[in-house]
């Protein structure tokens, strides 16, 4: 019954719960989305549960807001690989730079959890991982067209990207190998930018 005069009562104040979300988000990241309580939440805020509740309708809204953001940092890459200022090997280092900070703080218990417990929200990372994807494709094709790159099918390109991808978000397979998301990451990028030969 007090549930539904929250619920009646709920504010959407975008700019706080984005702020919020982002100062809940560490606690995720190493206690996991299973590990981390409405009341726990509420504390690590400074706020009463009820008060949560104003600005959130559940656990899971307050996760979607925080991922929502986190892909929006990711995103940034976007923009590095599209700056014509620069040349495109400078742009795919940076580029690369700019996801791997961004993926830093992202924990393989995070993501365990959230395939288990929100189903419908990790698909939220599936559409940027689809989204990331065409960006690549094109870069490539700019890059190929410039010069710059090898002429290689930037189908297969894109697929050796996508298969990393899928493992890159197999939280399974992350912790049966004992190494986190920014690690694989930079060194997928690394092989792929220096190839395995030694110069």
């Amino acid at each position: 019954m007090g549930r539904q005069s929250l619920v009646k009562a709920r504010i959407r104040d975008p700019k706080k719960r984005e702020a919020w979300a982002r100062k809940l988000f560490p606690l995720f990241m190493e206690r996991g989305i299973q590990g981390v309580s409405m009341d726990e939440m509420a504390a690590a805020l400074g706020k009463s549960k009820a008060t949560v509740y104003k600005h959130f309708e559940s656990q899971k809204d307050i996760i979607a807001v925080a991922i929502a953001q986190k892909l929006e940092d990711l995103r940034y890459f976007q923009a590095i690989l599209e700056d014509a200022e620069k040349g495109y090997t400078d742009r795919y280092i940076l580029a690369v730079a700019s996801i791997s900070r961004h993926l830093g703080d992202v924990s393989t218990l995070f993501l365990s959890d959230l395939k288990q417990v929100y189903p419908e929200l990790w698909e939220m990372i599936n559409g940027f991982k689809l989204f990331a994807l065409s960006v690549l494709k094109h870069f490539y094709e700019e890059g190929i067209a410039a010069g710059v790159f090898e002429a290689i099918d930037t189908d297969i390109l894109v697929l050796s990207d996508e298969l990393f991808f899928d493992v890159l978000t197999n939280p399974e397979f992350l912790t049966r190998k004992d190494i986190n998301l920014r690690f694989a990451f930079e060194s997928y990028f690394r092989m792929r930018f220096n190839g395995i030969l030694k110069r």
